[in-house]
């Protein structure tokens, strides 16, 4: 036998891989359906955090898109975890992170401890002790505290706070509105004249929200600035801390889910005054009419005083629909 037909003879015939192609992809997808969670892995997970939970904790998840576990996290104090690499846990003095498809506290900036691991299926549950800066002080708590005002031609008081959020016009006058805000929302609607916002302007408030920014839900205050009116939010408690940290962002319906050509919404700036009105100004931000959630730190120097005034400024005549989530931040405090 020459060796041009030997060399044929043992030629692998690649007809031959095909079923050990089947059979590898038959072991991969076996294994990645192993690796998913069952509803009672998650619930057992959230149980053990109940059993443990202490005030100042937080509860997230990873990855963010597996959120099957939220079914269970009810009452729990959960909070959204777009991106384990990048988290930002100042706000708890502890976290409880449940993990799926190999993500887990390993995955959280550095800083943090670790101090316990436990497993729930194809759950993972980390007790994590935060480290680095903590969150002193929260304007999104504060803003029942807070002073609003707007300013043009004229200086309006925003002082109707409808349990949300406060209002520039009260067009029933306070004590109707509050009559009518006390109805549920179907008898508003059920009214000979439907009425569901109670004579209050929508566009006008400042309020406590969560807006999908950057194509994630995040927690804020809602500005509807406009041009020509510079509206200022007082932040009287504001506490003394390192550094005031303003992560901001327009919201995602003006910006790119809609069906015009472009965006309606104009640049904004955000201003930082030490105390109230006449206060100088310690820092300035522009907001550009662009997709995402930024984030803006301005050194604080000095006692808080009379606490922070944030000032916003806008071209817009509409769709300024703005999101800021201010908090001051400082070093843990001792013990916690």
């Amino acid at each position: 036998m020459s060796d041009t037909a030997e060399a044929r003879r043992w030629r692998l015939n690649p007809w031959w891989l095909a079923p050990l192609a089947v059979v590898l992809a038959a072991v991969v997808v076996l294994r990645q359906r192993a690796a998913v969670p069952e509803p009672g892995d998650w619930q057992a997970a959230t149980e053990a955090i109940r059993a443990g939970l202490e005030p100042g904790d937080g509860v997230a998840w990873a990855p963010y898109w597996a959120g099957e576990g939220r079914l269970f996290m009810h009452g729990l104090p959960g909070f959204h975890l777009t991106d384990v690499e990048a988290a930002d846990l100042s706000r708890f003095r502890r976290v409880w992170l449940m993990g799926a498809f190999g993500r887990d506290a390993d995955d959280l900036p550095s800083g943090h401890t670790r101090l316990e691991r436990r497993a729930f299926g194809e759950v993972t549950l980390d007790l994590v002790e935060v480290g680095g800066e903590r969150v002193v002080g929260d304007l999104r708590a504060d803003l029942e505290q807070a002073r609003v005002s707007r300013s043009g031609r004229r200086v309006e008081r925003c002082d109707f706070w409808d349990g949300r959020g406060w209002h520039c016009k009260v067009s029933k006058g306070p004590e109707k509105t509050r009559r009518c805000l006390a109805q549920p929302i179907s008898r508003r609607h059920r009214q000979r004249r439907r009425d569901p916002h109670c004579g209050l302007d929508p566009w006008l408030n400042v309020s406590r929200d969560v807006r999908v920014i950057g194509d994630f839900p995040r927690r804020c205050i809602w500005f509807h600035p406009m041009a020509g009116k510079t509206l200022r939010l007082h932040w009287p408690t504001a506490p003394a801390g390192a550094s005031l940290v303003i992560d901001h962002g327009f919201t995602d319906k003006v910006i790119t889910d809609h069906t015009r050509k472009e965006t309606r919404t104009r640049p904004a700036t955000l201003r930082v005054r030490r105390g109230g009105v006449e206060g100088p100004v310690i820092g300035a931000q522009p907001v550009p009419p662009e997709k995402g959630w930024r984030r803006w730190r301005l050194p604080l120097d000095g006692p808080a005083g009379d606490g922070l005034t944030i000032e916003v400024d806008t071209e817009a005549t509409t769709d300024g629909h703005l999101c800021i989530d201010a908090t001051v931040r400082g070093p843990a405090p001792e013990g916690a």
